[in-house]
């Protein structure tokens, strides 16, 4: 037998075949195991569409469940064919196993068809494979490297240019890192670089899923480090920039749960319960209820919090609100409805208070009754606890008490219970007087006590007059408090309104006589010893004064007071009343400077005062609440309390006066007109205080409510006669007029002022001539006038005055008691100011302002209201137009900030005029109700074209105006670009042919005549006139052209006419913009030198400072000692700062000589130019009165 050699090619072959047979095998094996990595996630997605759990709950454990047995053999199938015993991993099964999962998961993202559930349940089930706990937790070998290789790939695929790729890259990768609960640090940087890309994505489905994405990334407040921080910064103010400027609603609901509530962020939160979206509000109060506990939000974001949840449009979004109140805030209180409201503090905001009880109280009434022990038990009954503790009785349990009653009685309508917790009316007046006679720590309990008393049985007649008796005690004495004069008045009403209102107004006029008529005959006993005091000293009359004074019995005595020791009372209260702005409210200091101020208040009131003031606010309470009108004597009589207020020197007084003119001129319009003329001169006058002049302003709107066609009166009050018989002819006026002066002077008390007696003196003069009766009539005040002036207190900064006027016009445009359309204007101008949108980002709460709120509802229903109404829309945009062309403050750079946006007032106009919203509310009728109501009309109006040819008419002047060598052309091409933003928004219509026809011409004026200079204004306007051409080609027919053609001819002189008439108005306004502008380029122009100046000393103070110390190195070279390096490195850095040090000291004083003798040359050429000009002045008036000697001379 021959034995083959290695040579032997049998051999060799057969070594081939036992290779391959091997490679064959492995290859089997392997394609096994991978054939069942692909069987793991196909069973995942089959079972993820057989079972619905995926989207009901895709974070729930039931879907954990779900995913576990697949896991599990997926963790199996790495362990056993993977990893490679002590060895660690096998390289090429690593490679395998990577590159069968990457495609299993990159088939779901590039597949043409792929459900959500598919997707969700693939990235699912990867993230649960990859998932580590922590750093600590031990993991099989390859498997962080595996999740490494994974993630980047997935972040790779999320910037393909395909979208439905992306998106699903974008979705998976943050289910598969919101899974992982430890991410590498590296890992985590790259996370965050490619999420924050994505950001920005034009996709909002893919900036949603960033968004998530981020939430897990986000840097901890604990952790430390600048860098850390930066990137910190970096995650959280793009979120936070989401949540706030995005324009999808999905996407800042989607940064909102994503960010991670902090102090910092808890701000952010509380604006976005004021978004547009109801999804984001109430993901606002879901977020806020779950993240944030009650004791870290502040007692004022609480009440706005519960505001804004409870009274919200959407009913889910007042869910959440409940929701939050009932399971975090109530028991996070301890299940104390008390301490609840001790939590809202319920003396600031009683209106938050109310409808926290009231739903505290709901909660308990739909809790099932075996909660309960017995049917008909009150739940926290607020009666017991306070009986059974003194101490409860606090303003908190007290109001829970009447919110109880009020509840029970009112809503639930369960009489037992309110019977239960309501005391007899004995026991109350009782307990209401001791109250109300108490400190004012317990004012707000009086109060609650006071509308309790509304919930009453007053069938017991004993118990009800002496109510009645304890109420009027209160009215008349001083020391009852002036807030509780409003509870009083209104329980005393409702007592009496069971049985008479005539009984009640003559009790309560009683009582004002009573009050008011000592005040009377101190101040007629001063009056007239006036005159018979005149001679004697002055020593003696102040004890003439103090002994009258001293007679009267006003209750507490006058202090006396000098007239230095005033002063110096007066000064010492207005500077604690300042030092008390800066104090912290309810602090030790507060409380003792608030002491202080009370007794300096006392010591300073005139009883006099007090008792009129208690006058004027009881006669305020009574014109409220009574029904009569001056038909009734007792009424009428009210005018002699108010009338001599209102002329009174004390500040206090003059308001109250006011107050009560007001509610008194209500009951008649002849009244409202005599009257009118004393709010609008208090509201012109500038030494009046800002409370008198909200006052005025409330009365005048209110007149202009009640009463329609006013005509207010320039001379005052006209005489009640002339109102008793305004009716009659005008032929009997001479005789009504000699009657006048007999007439008796105690029935007419409420007319009893000097304006009065002035007009009566002037009516008297005049009765007996006829001719000169007309005179005397008195004049009339145009209504007009008194709105424009109102108008024009909105720019006062003001806000609460500001909303008052914004609101009263808005009601009085809708009521169509106003058509004046520079008040419109001004509203308009109002609503895009540039000062209310600051206000607007100042507010902690990010509230708009209140006027904003109420423009952006008027200005709609205003347009969509009448087509009258469309018309003066219309006119206010024209003469706003007008109006900003003529301001000064366009030329200001300064005042860039502060102009108004004629832009976006203009898209804004455009759009209300463009009736869209009537469209679609024509749209939204139904077919089926066409038979009961007709269809509304779709109006047929020209107002673009109007107004686009009105901005037009104001482009021709301008450039007629540029012309002039006067005019600076910076002045006319702003105001340009202004009109050419404008009029972009402008789309005309042929509705109105020859007003669309002039529109056109006057646009192809503008482009053959204007912008000679400007080649980028030009072809704006070039743009315009091409979109508006072929609109109005597509529009317009061939119909009527010789008459056509001659209106246009009409329409076009009329426009040129309109064009000469703006260049004078223009001329003369642009000419002293000029002068202004050119006065600004100057000073900046001089600022610019000085700076120049200034550079250059410190340059050359710089380089002489350089040039020493070189010179200084030069000198010292020789003496420099090799050794000096031998220096340890501590006293080098010693000597290093010292020396920086001593640089910085010599730098800092030679900065501060420089300015000092830049200052000293500027002063030197401000008094250089002076000189000049006075020079110059000098000069012309030599040389001025040499011309007139030699003229002189020549004459003679």
């Amino acid at each position: 037998m021959v034995t083959p050699t290695k040579s032997d090619p049998r051999v060799r072959n057969f070594r081939q075949l036992i290779a391959y047979k091997t490679q064959m095998t492995t290859a089997e094996v392997m394609a096994e195991w991978t054939l069942t990595l692909r069987q793991v996630f196909q069973d995942v997605q089959l079972q993820a569409v057989e079972a619905s759990s995926y989207v009901r709950n895709p974070s729930g454990a039931a879907h954990q469940r779900t995913l576990v047995p697949a896991v599990r053999r997926l963790d199996a199938l790495f362990l056993d064919e993977v990893r490679d015993g002590k060895r660690g991993v096998a390289e090429e099964a690593f490679a395998l196993f990577l590159e069968e999962t990457w495609l299993a998961v990159a088939r779901v993202l590039v597949a043409p068809k792929v459900s959500d559930v598919v997707l969700l349940a693939v990235a699912s089930f990867a993230g649960e494979f990859l998932r580590r706990k922590s750093a600590k937790s031990k993991q099989p070998r390859g498997k962080d490297e595996l999740r490494v290789e994974l993630l980047k790939r997935l972040m790779e695929a999320t910037a393909a240019e395909d979208r439905v790729v992306r998106l699903r890259a974008c979705h998976m990768l943050q289910i598969v890192v919101n899974r992982l609960e430890f991410i590498e640090e590296e890992l985590a940087k790259q996370l965050r670089t490619t999420m924050l890309r994505r950001l920005n994505d034009k996709l909002t489905s893919v900036r949603i899923q960033s968004v998530y994405g981020l939430k897990t990334l986000q840097r901890e407040e604990e952790e430390e480090g600048e860098k850390e921080e930066k990137e910190e910064d970096e995650v959280t103010r793009e979120l936070r920039k989401l949540m706030v400027s995005d324009p999808s609603k999905d996407v800042r609901k989607a940064a909102l749960q994503s960010l991670t509530v902090s102090k910092k962020l808890y701000q952010d939160l509380l604006v976005r319960i004021r978004d547009a979206s109801e999804d984001v509000r109430y993901a606002a109060f879901r977020t806020i209820g779950n993240a944030v506990p009650l004791t870290d939000i502040q007692i004022s974001d609480r009440a706005h919090l519960l505001d804004q949840g409870l009274q919200d449009r959407a009913p889910r979004v007042r869910r959440a609100c409940e929701q939050m109140v009932l399971t975090k805030w109530f028991l996070e209180c301890d299940s104390s409805p008390v301490l609840l409201l001790q939590a809202l503090d319920i003396d600031q905001y009683p209106e938050i208070g109310s409808k926290v009880s009231r739903l505290l109280l709901k909660h308990f009434s739909e809790q099932p009754r075996a909660m309960l022990e017995k049917e008909g038990v009150v739940e926290f009954n607020a009666l017991e606890l306070m009986s059974e503790n003194s101490e409860t009785f606090s303003a908190e349990s007290v109001f829970f008490w009447r919110e109880q009653c009020y509840y029970y009685q009112k809503i639930d309508n369960d009489l037992d219970k309110a019977a239960a917790l309501l005391p007899n009316v004995s026991d109350f007046s009782k307990m209401l007087v001791g109250t109300c006679k108490a400190q004012s720590d317990v004012l707000f309990i009086a109060q609650q006590l006071l509308e309790l008393g509304h919930l009453l049985d007053f069938q017991d007649e004993f118990g009800r007059r002496n109510l009645l008796d304890s109420l009027q005690k209160l009215l008349r004495e001083l020391t009852t408090d002036s807030l509780l004069i409003k509870g009083i008045m209104e329980l005393m009403a409702f007592v009496y309104s069971g049985s008479s209102e005539q009984e009640f107004i003559q009790v309560v006029a009683e009582i004002i006589s009573d009050m008011y008529d000592p005040v009377e005959a101190a101040n007629a006993e001063i009056s007239s010893s006036q005159p018979e005091d005149s001679e004697i000293s002055s020593s003696q009359q102040k004890l003439t004064e103090g002994d009258e004074i001293s007679g009267l019995d006003f209750g507490p005595q006058l202090h006396k007071l000098s007239v230095e020791e005033r002063e110096a009372a007066e000064d010492k209260f207005e500077e604690l009343e300042k030092r008390l702005e800066t104090l912290e409210f309810d602090s030790e200091e507060y409380n003792k400077v608030q002491a202080d101020m009370v007794e300096l208040e006392a010591l300073l009131q005139d009883p006099r005062v007090l008792s009129w003031l208690r006058c004027l606010e009881i006669v305020a309470q009574l014109l409220k609440l009574t029904s009569h009108n001056l038909s009734d004597p007792v009424v009428e009589g009210m005018g002699r309390y108010i009338l001599p207020a209102v002329d009174n020197d004390v500040p206090a007084l003059r308001e109250a006066g006011l107050e009560n003119l007001g509610l008194f001129c209500l009951l008649d319009k002849r009244l409202a007109e005599r009257y009118l003329i004393v709010f609008w001169r208090a509201l012109n006058n500038p030494e009046e205080e800002s409370e008198v002049k909200h006052t005025c302003v409330q009365a005048i709107l209110d007149m202009a409510f009640s009463f329609s066609n006013l005509q207010p009166h320039i001379f005052g009050a006209m005489q009640p006669e002339d109102d008793d018989k305004a009716g009659g002819d005008k032929d009997e006026q001479a005789e009504e007029n000699s009657e006048r002066n007999e007439a008796d002077n105690g029935d007419q008390n409420a007319d009893n002022n000097a304006d009065q007696d002035e007009d009566m003196e002037k009516n008297g003069g005049s009765e007996q001539p006829a001719a000169p009766e007309q005179p005397a009539a008195p004049e009339k005040l145009v209504l007009d006038t008194i709105f424009i002036g109102l108008g024009q207190l909105i720019a006062v900064n003001d806000l609460d005055l500001q909303s008052t006027i914004v609101e009263g016009f808005c009601r009085l445009f809708m009521m169509n008691r106003i058509d004046n359309i520079t008040v419109l204007a001004i509203l308009l101008e109002t609503y895009f100011s540039p000062k209310l949108q600051k206000v607007q980002k100042l507010d902690e709460h990010g509230f708009q302002s209140r006027s904003l709120q109420l423009l952006s509802i008027f200005f709609p229903a205003f347009v969509m209201a009448t087509a009258a109404n469309c018309m003066l829309l219309e006119e206010a945009a024209t003469h706003l137009i007008q109006k900003s062309m003529e301001k000064l403050e366009m030329e200001t750079e300064s005042e860039n900030d502060a102009m108004l946006d004629l832009g976006a007032c203009a898209k804004y106009v455009m759009h209300l005029l463009s009736h869209n919203e009537q469209e679609e509310a024509i749209d939204a009728v139904k077919p089926s109700r066409k038979k009961r109501s007709k269809k509304p009309e779709r109006r047929r109006c020209a107002h673009h074209n109007r107004i686009g040819i009105t901005i037009c008419l104001e482009m021709l002047a301008l450039e007629k105006v540029a012309a002039m060598p006067s005019i600076h052309s910076d002045v006319v091409i702003r105001r340009q670009k202004a009109l050419l933003k404008m009029i972009a928004w402008v789309e005309v219509t042929l509705d109105e042919k020859r007003s669309a026809a002039l529109f056109k011409y006057l646009l192809e004026e503008i482009t053959s005549k204007c912008f000679s200079s400007q080649r980028g204004l030009l072809r704006s306007a070039e743009a315009v006139l091409k979109r508006t051409s072929a609109s109005f080609t597509e529009q317009s027919t061939n119909e009527g052209d010789g008459q056509q053609a001659s209106a246009e001819e009409q329409d076009q002189t009329w426009a040129h006419g309109l064009v000469k008439e703006r260049e004078e108005v223009l001329n003369k306004v642009l000419l002293t913009a000029s002068a202004d502008h050119e006065k600004w380029l100057k000073q900046q122009e001089r600022e610019k030198k000085a700076k120049m100046r200034r550079t250059a000393r410190y340059v050359s103070s710089g380089s002489s400072d350089s040039s020493d110390s070189e010179s200084e190195e030069e000198g010292d070279e020789p003496a420099a000692a090799p050794t000096r390096r031998e220096l340890s490195s501590r006293r080098s850095k010693t000597a290093a700062v010292s020396r920086m040090h001593e640089k910085e000291g010599e730098f800092k004083a030679k900065i501060k000589e420089a300015l000092q003798d830049d200052d000293a040359d500027e002063d030197d050429e401000d008094g250089d130019e002076e000189e000049d000009s006075e020079s110059e002045s000098d000069e012309e008036e030599s040389a001025a009165e040499e011309e007139e000697d030699s003229a002189a001379e020549e004459d003679e």
